[in-house]
């Protein structure tokens, strides 16, 4: 491609699914035999990733026919299904964390069942379990808000000690609602001085959350410099409140937006936004920037009502305008936007959030019927040369050798 810019990558899904995944939190007591199965579970997960070092491979197979006979000898009572649960679960922690040493689980981590040795009756609340005392019955309290779950196929089952009960997870899946019909796409800009700002022109400071957090780091900041024993109480009692703020403001924003007469959303892909060291200051609200979560819940939350959720390439979606298609580096002086080319006036932010609903459009009405776009815009442009209220937003300026042409890759969520 000309000026120096490659092709993106991009991941092809199956934009044809018709199904859905969810997980039920719900609670148990913690009986003495689950408690036992956890901890003995966990140290077979160790001892398969010290196995694994050791032979130098993570085979499934070849773990399995190292370690099985010796680990059916050392725990007669242990079950044998649960072994390969755990094998299964050690490969995918070094596959994870790529193969590093410190890899390892706690006593009282989370472990997982399959469905040979979990059984999960949503509607008449019992759950059957394997455990290192043969097959355990126990009665679930399963609150009437999960009632819309109990037709759903139960896939999986996860179990975690919490600090005075078992946490239960239960994955099901159903079948996707109706595809909304309207077909307009909102593009959201993700950022740090303005927390979202949507292409309809709505901004979404983030002067409340930063008050919130500067509290709580004012707060930590001096019952650690204090370091008595009240101090450490208070501590305790304050921690996971930000963490749980930041869960409710993403929760009712997210909601906010799903309810809004679009058909689709278009977010960036902003994964390893966090690489990199750019100063103290701007780290520490970086890492306090909640965007992940907040992608999660738009996206179950738009999934469940029959909408869906885009994710496009980053890349000069703030440099270019969103009028004629230019792209240059100086259009764009911190907040204000302004095109070299056309003289064309806004908000970075805003121009970076049209910019992201005009590439969303796109590739929400090729998805359908084709793959993945990785092209030039130039190219976009020619594909829907029937759409001229984007066809001329789209295709970039000829005759400048500064201007790029920006490439598109995007990951579809049905």
């Amino acid at each position: 491609m000309r000026d120096g810019l490659s092709a993106p990558k991009y991941i092809k899904l199956n934009i044809f699914e018709t199904t859905m995944q969810r997980a039920i939190s719900l609670q148990i007591n913690k009986y003495p035999e689950i408690l036992k199965t956890i901890t003995q579970y966990n140290k077979i997960v160790n001892e398969h990733i010290t196995k694994s070092f050791e032979l130098k491979t993570n085979s499934k197979n070849k773990l399995h026919k190292a370690l099985y006979r010796e680990t059916r000898n050392k725990y007669p009572n242990f079950p044998s299904a649960l072994i390969q649960c755990a094998r299964d679960n050690a490969i995918e922690m070094l596959n994870g964390n790529k193969y590093k040493k410190h890899t390892q689980k706690r006593n009282d981590s989370s472990i997982r069942f399959d469905l040979r040795t979990a059984k999960v009756f949503l509607k008449s609340g019992q759950l059957q379990l394997t455990t290192i005392e043969g097959r355990k019955k126990y009665k679930l309290n399963i609150p009437n808000y999960f009632a819309k779950y109990f037709k759903w196929k139960v896939k999986a089952v996860t179990l975690g000690v919490n600090k005075k009960r078992l946490k239960l997870k239960v994955i099901v899946e159903g079948n996707l609602p109706k595809q909304a019909i309207n077909q307009e796409v909102l593009g959201i800009d993700l950022g740090i001085n303005n927390f979202a700002v949507l292409s309809n022109k709505t901004f979404i400071k983030p002067k409340h959350i930063r008050n919130i957090k500067r509290r709580y780091a004012y707060l930590r900041k001096g019952l650690q410099s204090l370091g008595t024993r009240s101090a450490k109480r208070k501590l305790k009692s304050l921690s996971g409140r930000e963490r749980r703020f930041m869960r409710d403001f993403n929760h009712c924003l997210s909601k906010r937006i799903v309810s809004m007469n679009y058909g689709s959303f278009a977010l960036e892909g902003l994964k390893g936004i966090r690489n990199g060291r750019k100063g103290k200051v701007f780290n520490r609200m970086r890492s306090n920037w909640a965007y992940f979560q907040f992608r999660q819940f738009l996206t179950y939350k738009a999934e469940d009502i029959g909408k869906s959720v885009v994710l496009i390439d980053p890349r000069y979606t703030s440099q270019r305008c969103s009028k004629c298609g230019f792209a240059d580096k100086s259009n764009r002086n911190k907040g204000a936007f302004h095109c070299t080319t056309c003289s064309f006036h806004n908000s970075s932010d805003l121009n970076a959030s049209i910019n992201i609903s005009q590439i969303g459009k796109i590739l929400f009405e090729q998805a359908v019927v084709n793959h993945p776009i990785v092209t030039t815009n130039e190219g976009v442009s020619s594909l829907h040369s029937d759409t001229p209220e984007f066809s001329h937003k789209l295709h970039p300026l000829e005759g400048s050798s500064c201007h790029k042409r920006l490439s598109i890759a995007a990951l579809w969520y049905s």
